[in-house]
């Protein structure tokens, strides 16, 4: 044990002193009739040459300004930072953001609830987070994230009213007052409608607040020997269930017959309820497949999994014969309930308090009808198989590595620098295996979590995007130092394993999207991992 520490201490010195200096085919289950398009037919020799397995660690609610706001590229390339070209926060986000009336908060407001902001005043611009918040300090603290509540964050580009709209509070008793008001649909009922609801929130500075590379050295001594994404956006507007189902099916649940009381229903539909106006699930509820949650009055409006009978990317690797895992922490904990359902007779009750063990809304494959299947088929996983598995040559060609709660990096439940060790953990093991050399890893969040971001996220259809996060790639014929600064989202990573594995697109969305390789160079001599 002494040893293996050692051993994982040493790598991580190396690593911080080397970075600071099925084309179209017959088409048989039914959920895959509607893909009528193939994959393109550019050769793509490197990547389906000589990359055997695609690895996804997909971490939770953080940022790009919030880890990379103030990283400069060793190689000088240009990122789309806090910066100007001193080396400072750039004066043009001072002021930036307003209050309920629209003006510039003379000094932020401090959120009352973290002891170290009470005799904090910070002026209104970005500021260093951990004199207030250490990287490796969880802090019981969650800004809010919800789908219309994000778009208003957003506010068309402005980015101003992060800070504004940065905590919720009981908002339901303005519901009345929005349907009192006249001329709903125009600009001045919209800004009336979103001051009210900037009213009726609780404003936090701390939203504003970013780490630097002291905080987080191991994540920008990543970026330093392989290539960040400095225009990675989360796929929807709002929070973890709608975003992860992006990364699996490049889109959302649905419910047909959600009541109206469950819809966003006003103009605008601001208050943030389960489904849109049209069944769309926009916000966290809990599966009803098992193992799920005890949250019962969510369980009662959770989407139906018989409706949910669109592809997802296991779907299409499955019928292209390409095995594939979600390799999630604590799963074999929750194993016992997997087959059952959350409203079943006695002992067949899905329904399990897992705690910070495992997360049921963050698995994407649970509101498939299918998930039975996937359970059976081996694809679901803990974390310990995939030590096992890299080390036994056992590793599928295509794997999603989600942490618990407690490793994830989400506020309130973990924190940056613990996440960050168990990312370093997955990556030495991955290194310490033959599979390194066939490798990709893409190391990216479901969302940005209320953190300020300041690149306006593109706007690709009604859900999505929403704000820039963090993503870097990491593997043997990764382009070293490197910034790749095209426009991707998370169903980017759809796009890659599409292109990969020559698979048909399962939206519109990942059949647009940027497909990374921008970041790759086959001409390189694969590098051995810096981190070991």
């Amino acid at each position: 044990m002494a040893e293996s520490q050692e051993r994982i201490d040493n790598g991580r010195r190396r690593l911080l002193k080397t970075a600071g200096a099925a084309a179209a085919g017959v088409v048989a289950a039914p959920w895959l009739a509607p893909l009528a398009k193939a994959a393109g037919t550019e050769p793509l020799s490197g990547l389906r040459d000589r990359i055997d397995h695609i690895i996804v660690i997909y971490q939770e609610n953080r940022s790009f300004d919030h880890y990379f706001g103030t990283y400069r590229n060793p190689n000088g390339y240009p990122v789309a930072n806090l910066l100007d070209t001193a080396g400072k926060i750039d004066r043009r986000f001072d002021g930036l953001q307003k209050d309920p009336a629209g003006v510039a908060y003379g000094v932020l407001p401090v959120p009352l609830d973290i002891p170290a902001f009470d005799s904090a005043s910070l002026p209104n611009k970005p500021f260093h987070l951990a004199p207030y918040i250490p990287a490796g300090d969880n802090v019981p603290w969650d800004p809010a994230h919800h789908f219309f509540r994000m778009y208003e964050q957003v506010n068309s580009g402005k980015m101003d009213r992060f800070v504004g709209l940065a905590q919720t509070r009981h908002v339901a008793d303005i519901e009345a007052q929005i349907r009192r008001m006249p001329k709903a649909g125009t600009a001045a009922h919209h800004e009336a409608v979103v001051k009210l609801l900037m009213a009726a929130s609780k404003p936090s500075g701390a939203v504003l607040g970013h780490y630097r590379r002291e905080d987080i050295p191991e994540y920008h001594a990543l970026a330093d020997e392989y290539t960040l994404f400095d225009h990675f956006f989360q796929a929807m507007s709002g929070g973890s269930t709608g975003n992860a189902l992006y990364l699996a099916a490049a889109r959302s649940c649905q419910w047909s017959q959600a009541p109206a009381k469950l819809e966003g229903q006003l103009d605008p539909p601001i208050l943030d309820k389960p489904y849109d106006r049209h069944g769309i699930l926009i916000n966290d509820l809990p599966p009803l497949l098992g193992p799920t949650e005890a949250w019962y009055g969510a369980l009662k409006i959770s989407p139906p999994p018989d409706e949910q009978r669109f592809a997802n990317i296991g779907d299409l690797l499955s019928h292209a014969g390409q095995d594939w895992a979600w390799y999630a922490e604590g799963w074999d904990k929750v194993k016992p309930w997997a087959l059952k359902t959350a409203f079943g007779p006695d002992d067949g009750s899905a329904v399990v308090q897992s705690d910070l063990i495992y997360n049921p809304h963050h698995n994407p494959f649970q509101y498939f009808p299918r998930w039975p299947g996937y359970v059976r088929g081996g694809h679901m996983r803990d974390v310990a198989d995939f030590r096992a598995d890299t080390r036994d040559g056992k590793l599928p060609p295509v794997s999603f590595i989600k942490a618990s709660a407690a490793h994830d990096e989400h506020p309130e439940n973990s924190a940056p620098a613990i996440g960050m060790h168990w990312v370093m953990d997955r990556l030495k093991e991955l290194a310490a295996s033959p599979a390194w050399h066939r490798s990709l890893v893409l190391i990216t969040y479901d969302e940005g979590g209320g953190f300020w971001d300041h690149v306006a996220p593109p706007r690709p259809d009604a859900y999505g995007c929403g704000t820039r996060i963090p993503a870097l790639m990491v593997g043997p014929y990764v382009r070293r130092g490197y910034v790749d600064s095209h426009v991707a989202d998370t169903t980017s990573v759809l796009r890659l394993i599409e292109r990969r594995f020559g698979l048909p697109s399962l939206t519109a969305r990942d059949a647009h999207a940027y497909d990374l390789l921008g970041a790759l160079d086959f001409a390189q001599r694969p590098r051995e991992a810096m981190f070991l």
